[in-house]
């Protein structure tokens, strides 16, 4: 067994176990599962996440969100916030409802009220996303958007090249990239991984496109925004 092969499965062994981890929590913030944080792992697996053990609340749930994001903000300004079509920190839970409804998605509400996930959704000029993740704050304004794409490699590394030049026009240069946006270097082995992040004051986006192995390639992007904080 070669070692990429063996940090390929610990890889996905530590992923399931975050998932798992991830679902057992969220389960527990429903009012018939949180009993479930009485129990001492569960409890203590909520509070190491930062998770606000025993609420659900929009507000709750973003002020975790923004706290994690603190160390991967810049220090200047976006030139705008889009996020798959929509404005992030602009657009209402309202018109994500109604772009659902006339889209005919499959969406329904996550584990927190505040987040809404989505299957096989088709976007114009881009392979289908597979599972996409929406969260809004406490004045329900969109302020996450969390996807993934997994079609042929091929449409994958284009998607990962057109949404850099869309996202250099739109938002300023990128801040940092790793690897070759080929499919020739992403098919090349297993665990090759190509980067490109965004990080400025009130706006993160990323996007990463990783080889799994005889599971595929697979894009995810992540868009975050930041209200701005008054001065110290």
């Amino acid at each position: 067994m070669t070692w990429k092969r063996t940090l390929l499965k610990a890889t996905a062994g530590i992923g399931a176990i975050a998932v798992l981890g991830t679902a057992f929590i969220g389960v527990a913030h429903t009012p018939w599962g949180k009993p479930l944080l009485k129990l001492p792992l569960l409890s203590l697996m909520a509070k190491n996440a930062g998770c606000p053990v025993g609420t659900i609340e929009p507000t709750a749930f973003e002020k975790v969100r923004t706290q994690r994001l603190q160390g991967d903000v810049g220090t200047t300004e976006a030139k705008s916030h889009p996020a798959l079509g929509f404005t992030l920190g602009a657009t209402r839970r309202t018109d994500v409802n109604a772009w659902a409804e006339r889209e005919r998605l499959d969406c329904k509400a996550g584990f927190v009220a505040s987040v809404l996930e989505c299957e096989n959704v088709a976007t114009p000029g881009a392979p289908k996303i597979a599972r996409l993740r929406l969260q809004f704050d406490g004045e329900e304004r969109l302020v996450s958007v969390d996807l993934f794409r997994n079609e042929g490699p091929a449409e994958l590394v284009s998607r990962f090249e057109q949404l850099g030049n869309e996202l250099d026009r739109a938002v300023g240069p990128a801040t940092a990239a790793v690897g070759t946006p080929t499919l020739e270097f992403v098919t090349s082995s297993p665990l090759q991984t190509v980067l490109r992040s965004y990080s400025y004051r009130d706006y993160v986006a990323k996007a990463t496109l990783m080889n799994f192995g005889k599971r595929g390639v697979r894009l995810r992007e992540t868009y975050q925004w930041l209200a701005a904080r008054p001065p110290a």
